[in-house]
C-alpha cells in the first residue's frame, strides 16, 4: 500500500495532466498551477476535503475535476460537498461585467 496523502494525490493528478508550477496553500486548501499560458486555482471546502477518502478523491480528480479544469483554464475551480463550481479569478482578464 502507498502512503500517498490527499495533497500528493492532487499534485500527482495535476502533474500527470501536464500542469506545472504547482503550489499548495494549506488554509484554505488551494492549489495554484499553470498550463504555461493560464494560471488556474483549485480550491476545496475544508470540511469536504477532510471528509473525503483518498480513493474517492483520486476518482473525483480523474472523472470530474481535471475535465472541469481543462474546460475552465484561468479560473477558480471550487470543490465542495455540493459539487464543482467555477469562479472567475481576479488575476488575468476580467470576466465579470
Amino acid at each position: 500500500m502507498s502512503d500517498l496523502t490527499k495533497n500528493e494525490a492532487i499534485i500527482e493528478a495535476l502533474e500527470s495532466a501536464g500542469y506545472q508550477d504547482i503550489t499548495l496553500k494549506v488554509i484554505p486548501k488551494r492549489f495554484l498551477f499553470s498550463d504555461g499560458r493560464y494560471q488556474t486555482e483549485l480550491e476545496f471546502s475544508r470540511n469536504y476535503f477532510d471528509d473525503i477518502t483518498l480513493v474517492t478523491l483520486q476518482n473525483l480528480m480523474h472523472d470530474k475535476i481535471l475535465p472541469a479544469i481543462k474546460q475552465q483554464l484561468g479560473k477558480k475551480v471550487y470543490v465542495s460537498a455540493h459539487g464543482i463550481s467555477i469562479i472567475p479569478t481576479t488575476h488575468g482578464r476580467e470576466d465579470d461585467c
